[in-house]
């Protein structure tokens, strides 16, 4: 999955994953009627991003699994390492921790429109100096 193309749907998320003072966690399915946003999509962009989902072992009601921000599942009291309920008491993410996953996701999906802005230019760099040297080999025949 590419940031760039996601990056209204991990905004959101993140925002709302991040901020949200009652739900930690939430199914694809409870999350996208909320913010009106499309099930099947969100829920690949939660699986295709697991460095800041974490998916539940537990399901919901709806038969889905509840997807959280790692950095706010990591904020869990103690060692216990149990898969808390979708409603379960972990703080929200302070504004520098969400400050910097919002960084984090706009920086890379800006990396990757410089990355292919790269690659294209050099494709037409290669496919110009091809033609250039075939031009070349051309009239160096054509003088012979």
């Amino acid at each position: 999955m590419r940031y760039a193309q996601n990056i209204d749907f991990l905004l959101a998320s993140i925002i709302y994953l991040g901020s949200h003072d009652y739900y930690w966690a939430r199914s694809p399915k409870n999350m996208a009627e909320e913010l009106s946003l499309d099930e099947e999509r969100l829920k690949n962009v939660f699986n295709g991003f697991p460095g800041i989902y974490r998916r539940s072992l537990r399901k919901a009601n709806n038969g889905q699994h509840y997807y959280a921000l790692q950095a706010r599942y990591a904020q869990k009291k103690g060692g216990d390492v149990s898969d808390p309920e979708e409603v379960f008491y972990i703080d929200p993410l302070d504004t520098t921790k969400l400050q910097l996953l919002i960084t984090f996701v706009l920086q890379s999906a800006e990396q990757e429109r410089t990355s292919r802005r790269a690659f294209v230019t050099n494709f037409i760099s290669i496919t110009a100096a091809i033609i250039a040297a075939m031009a070349a080999v051309a009239t160096a025949i054509l003088k012979a």
